[in-house]
Order: C-alpha cells, then structure tokens, then sequence
C-alpha cells in the first residue's frame, strides 16, 4: 500500500507535497516528521558480524594463488547508530587527528584502516561503549 502511494503520488508535484507535508499518513504510520523520542533512541542499539577470509602467515600468503586458510568471525556492537554511535565514532576520530598527529601517514589518499591502524582509536571507542568482540577464528581445510 505505502508503495502504491509513493508510486502513484511521486511522479507529480502535488504528489510531492502530499507525501513531504503528511508522511505519517501515507507511509501507514511508519514515517513521521520529527526525529526518533530519547526513549528510542535510547532502547536502540546496532549489532554487526563480520566474516572475514585470510592466511594464518604471512609466508602462506606470498607464495601465489593459494586459498585462504583461516575465517574469522567478528562482532562490533554499540549504542543507536543512526545519532549516538555516529557522534562517538566522528569525536574519536576528530581527537585522534588533532591529538596523535604524528601517528598518522602523512600525505596522500588513505582508507581508514591504514589511518588509525597505528592509533588507539578501538580502545576510545571501547571506552565510549562501542565493543569489538572475536567470536571464532577456525581454520579451513583446502
């Protein structure tokens, strides 16, 4: 029903309006104007897992085309995402970039994994209720 409103109402500028103006109605109640109360936010929270593929050494990994023999499943979790986790995540970072200067690469285009690998950004974030947990790290048979 809510796309068939969408649909219909998108595609023509009095649609539009209808649909920025009374969101409540025509999304059948699951979109509103205003912002999520402080009891939501405060009851959320988000929960991630990661699997990740790779080489238990480094010698393994530089003789060619082989396949990966270990897996690691991972697991970070934190406060509501959207507003509490988010600002956590930009402070940290923004107090690593004006406090540990000289820890970071200098120059260039970087991913964030090579920005603060060398920071203690994972404990700040540790200490502000973001948590980072190995579920297994198993091997794999080839």
């Amino acid at each position: 029903m809510v796309g068939v409103f969408i649909g219909l109402l998108g595609g023509v500028g009095f649609g539009k309006w209808l649909l920025l103006k009374f969101p409540l109605i025509f999304s059948l109640g699951f979109f509103r104007k205003k912002g999520p109360t402080e009891e939501e936010v405060e009851s959320a929270s988000f929960k991630i897992w990661f699997v990740g593929h790779g080489f238990s050494d480094e010698s393994i990994a530089s003789q060619g085309n082989i396949k990966p023999n270990m897996e690691i499943i991972t697991r970070v979790m934190g406060p509501e995402g959207g507003y509490q986790a988010t600002s956590i995540i930009l402070i940290q970072c923004a107090l690593i970039v004006l406090c540990q200067r000289n820890n970071l690469p200098k120059g260039g285009v970087y991913p964030p994994g090579i920005i603060f690998g060398p920071t203690d950004l994972q404990q700040r974030l540790q200490q502000n209720g973001i948590s980072f947990d190995i579920i297994s790290k198993t091997n794999i048979s080839s």
